[in-house]
């Protein structure tokens, strides 16, 4: 659905599509990108478990993580709280946009007859 875009948005989308689909060229290079991404993501994924286990293992390496967050959080904490108000706004409009965009679809569809069920 995208009723909220205007037809200038819609032509560029359309354009970029039918764009991808001629240009071989283009294909590769998105085929790389992502083929690229996620050997990255997997790399940071696999030095993070090591990082984990070897800070698990050892008490005081859990101590100095827990007071270098605890450093940072106190530091940014109006930055924080500032992050989370704009959030939680955020969500509520969200929340009450879909709840005004669900009783729109309700109200559109009709209402069909219903027939009664046979009891034999």
């Amino acid at each position: 659905m995208m009723n909220h875009l205007t037809q200038s948005e819609k032509n560029n989308i359309a354009k970029s599509k039918s764009d991808t689909a001629t240009n071989p060229t283009r294909q590769a290079d998105m085929i790389a990108r992502g083929l690229t991404t996620s050997i990255v993501v997997s790399t940071i994924i696999h030095a993070g478990r090591g990082i984990v286990v070897a800070a698990t293992r050892k008490p005081v390496i859990m101590f100095g993580l827990g007071v270098v967050a605890g450093y940072f959080v106190h530091k940014y904490r109006r930055e924080i709280v500032s992050a989370s108000r704009t959030t939680l706004e955020e969500s509520r409009d969200f929340v009450l946009r879909q709840k005004d965009h669900l009783q729109n679809l309700i109200e559109e569809t009709p209402e069909e007859p219903e027939t009664p069920k046979s009891l034999h």
